[in-house]
């Protein structure tokens, strides 16, 4: 990989935002191929946190932002709150604790803006979806091929739902390349597009993405030609890449003129970069009590992987940032970044430097 920089496309409609990134609960009622059992997956066997320990994990949460985004300039001061699991629309306290989350944003909201979103495989009743919806201001519906017929009809119902009242929304669809599976998911593409409904692909990481030319011929319609290239297994794996989970456009070497949704992956990824994904983003496991950099991106302040706090400890955490007199940055510690690609990024220190500029006051810029 011959990149030194990667930052976003720069669009009013799909700029960088703060995401707190809050699991509630592992359980599901799904058992996807490529989520592990575990915590940064899902486990039926752990019991749903209770609602004490989620209410202290976002108020934790909104501290943790309100310092970051202190140092944003205006235009950035947004914060979007995933709320997901596992399935978090079947923690038994789900609508309370909505409810919770604007309650601990008061003190925050002439500070900066919230949206609320969750990430959901809206498998679950009408009457819950309803009252779901009069609470949360999005949704990111994720489509499962490998669901049973009955689940499958629930999410086509509710996304429709969501289409019928203007509920802001966007939708994944899994892209299973198994024979059992992956007519499902062109099929459902099409579906979507039929329905006036925006569903973009999501390919797959690891031995479960392995893509042949006829199927990246089904996704033309779905996906640039030129993007599917990368997905080509005759292709060698160093110019493989991912797409921004968000769907972001990203730019490239500092040209900000032309852009493209898949970046590309070196062997090493960005393993010794400079990256702003501690600026950008912050994951809250209720389960475990952990917070990390977000969900995949564990590297901390010290270069170091692991989590940055805990439930005991993010208190203190916060104070030690806040003492700092600049945000700092991270040097990448792990070869594959799967999530946090839109994080500006790069192999010079003060190419990272400048484009945060664009984001912060520039006196606060700095690294550690």
């Amino acid at each position: 990989m011959n990149t030194h920089t990667i930052e976003p496309a720069y669009h009013p409609r799909s700029k960088m935002t703060f995401l707190i990134d809050w699991l509630v609960t592992l359980k599901c009622n799904y058992d996807c191929a490529y989520c592990g059992i575990g915590p940064s997956g899902h486990d039926n066997s752990k019991p749903h946190p209770d609602y004490d320990k989620c209410v202290k994990m976002v108020s934790q949460m909104y501290a943790y932002c309100d310092l970051v985004l202190a140092k944003k300039k205006l235009v950035f001061k947004d914060a979007i709150m995933n709320i997901y699991g596992g399935e978090s629309i079947h923690h038994p306290d789900i609508v309370k604790l909505i409810k919770k989350t604007s309650e601990l944003y008061q003190p925050y909201k002439n500070n900066w803006r919230l949206k609320r979103r969750m990430t959901t495989n809206g498998t679950v009743t009408e009457k819950k979806w309803e009252v779901l919806c009069q609470h949360v201001e999005g949704f990111t519906m994720s489509y499962h091929s490998t669901g049973p017929t009955k689940l499958k009809n629930m999410f086509k119902r509710n996304l429709k739902y969501l289409n019928s009242i203007g509920k802001e929304h966007d939708v994944i669809v899994c892209m299973y390349p198994s024979k059992d599976y992956w007519k499902d998911c062109v099929s459902f593409l099409h579906w979507a597009k039929k329905q006036g409904i925006n569903a973009r692909p999501k390919m797959l990481d690891g031995p479960l993405g392995v893509y042949k030319k006829e199927h990246l011929k089904d996704l033309e319609d779905f996906i640039d030609s030129k993007e599917l290239a990368h997905w080509d297994v005759s292709v060698t794996a160093e110019v493989q890449g991912r797409g921004c989970c968000g769907g972001r456009r990203m730019c490239f070497d500092r040209n900000i003129k032309q852009h493209q949704f898949i970046v590309p992956r070196g062997p090493n990824g960005f393993l010794g970069w400079h990256c702003s994904a501690n600026q950008f983003f912050l994951h809250g496991n209720t389960s475990t009590g952990l917070y990390y950099t977000n969900k995949d991106c564990k590297v901390r302040l010290d270069g170091k992987t692991g989590p940055i706090a805990n439930l005991h400890t993010m208190g203190d955490y916060i104070k030690s940032l806040a003492e700092k007199p600049q945000l700092p940055t991270l040097i990448c510690a792990q070869k594959t970044c799967t999530c946090g690609t839109c994080a500006p990024k790069s192999i010079h220190k003060e190419n990272l430097t400048e484009i945060l500029k664009i984001y912060n006051d520039p006196s606060l810029v700095g690294n550690v």
